[in-house]
């Protein structure tokens, strides 16, 4: 009997331990694909009111091609093209 209550409780301290020291916080976030000659994506969204003709005029400022809205509604980035 003792060996089974000691069993059991290990087992119980194994799994509160392991749970404990796993991080439950970590966020998804979104993955770009960066087909398509896309090099980089600022951290700017694109929102109603900035849209992919300011994105294209902030990559050009950038000194890129040009540039678009991409990424998962209604996360869009704004990301540039060499």
């Amino acid at each position: 009997m003792n060996i089974r209550k000691t069993f059991v409780m290990f087992f119980v301290v194994v799994v509160l331990a392991t749970s404990s020291l796993s991080n439950s916080n970590v966020l998804a976030s979104p993955v770009i694909n960066y087909g398509d000659g896309y090099t980089y994506c600022s951290v700017r969204y694109c929102t109603k009111d900035w849209l992919d003709t300011e994105c294209e005029a902030e990559c050009k400022r950038r000194t890129y091609s040009t540039g678009a809205c991409l990424g998962p509604f209604p996360k869009l980035q704004c990301c540039c093209k060499k």
